[in-house]
């Protein structure tokens, strides 16, 4: 799929999930390195690094170089803490040694080490998670500013209901520490507003937020039954989380019904500061969902 989107032309990035024990699925670093080695242009990157807090950071910093390297500096990486609850997620907690209280304490403080790992040589980095001394990481990105992102939400995945108050202190840290943000289930008026207190941190920090990158994750399901595609998408998503969704929450973050209707969700979010879209297709059909995704529902985007 990672090559039939580069070969339509109408996508610019390939995403790919990553987690340890939640959500169980073919490495990240591993597929998107396959990504990488059947493609030429076409940018790649995870959607999000749930195990970004759950890796060594050491292995996790070498890795992720060597796979920039494999796409030729193709690769951007967006940090997140994880998605999930209950026994599974604390299960991993348990396992990696990481407890889900600290995980966001520790993924702020490891995006500071790997942005100097993949700059600089010698680094030695006293944090609460971290202690390393003479530490170099051979070879680095291609990029000597690699972009580093990072995925937050406004409400936790496993909620009900996509509300929820803004977190102005995680603006603040996206704006002083990061290149990009990713998020889902927002609404586009909510989107701009968080957009616009990221940004207005990054100037603060004196950062060109010409270039500050975001992009809105939305689930897909093409189907002329639209309660049919929500059922549908519905069921996909329980399977992939491990959490049953409400059938409002998962209206609140699924393009669902006939290739119009998708299209004129996907569509609300052109004037609201979403720069890319990072489309999931929430159906076991993954080849027929994309067939009806790049000629029946792209093509009104245009």
């Amino acid at each position: 799929m990672g090559v039939r989107a580069e070969e339509s032309r109408m996508f610019n990035t390939v995403w790919a999930g990553d987690a340890f024990l939640t959500n169980p699925r073919l490495d990240a670093i591993a597929l998107l390195s396959a990504v990488a080695a059947k493609t030429t242009d076409i940018r790649i990157g995870p959607a999000c690094m749930g195990s970004f807090t759950q890796r060594g950071a050491l292995d996790l910093a070498y890795q992720w170089a060597s796979l920039d390297q494999i796409a030729n500096g193709r690769s951007l990486m967006v940090a997140c803490a994880g998605g999930g609850g209950g026994p599974a997620w604390e299960n991993e907690g348990r396992n990696t040694g990481v407890s889900s209280s600290d995980r966001r304490k520790l993924m702020w403080e490891r995006i500071e080490l790997v942005r100097k790992l993949w700059s600089q040589d010698n680094v030695n980095f006293l944090g609460s998670f971290h202690d390393l001394k003479d530490v170099s990481i051979l070879p680095k990105p291609v990029k000597s500013s690699y972009p580093i992102w990072t995925a937050t939400n406004i409400t936790r995945l496993a909620t009900g209901t996509s509300a929820g108050s803004l977190p102005e202190k995680t603006f603040m840290r996206i704006g002083e520490l990061c290149d990009g943000w990713m998020t889902h289930s927002v609404t586009p008026e909510v989107f701009s507003l968080a957009w616009g207190r990221i940004l207005n941190s990054a100037e603060k920090m004196n950062k060109n937020t010409k270039d500050f990158d975001n992009a809105l994750v939305v689930n897909i399901c093409v189907n002329n039954d639209r309660e049919a595609a929500l059922d549908e998408a519905g069921s996909f998503l329980a399977e992939y989380y491990n959490i049953t969704f409400s059938k409002d929450r998962t209206k609140d973050w699924t393009a669902h019904g006939s290739a119009v209707e998708c299209a004129k969700t996907l569509a609300e979010y052109n004037s609201c500061g979403v720069k890319h879209i990072a489309l999931r297709i929430a159906s076991r059909d993954q080849n027929g969902q994309f067939e009806r995704l790049i000629n029946d529902v792209l093509p009104l985007l245009h």
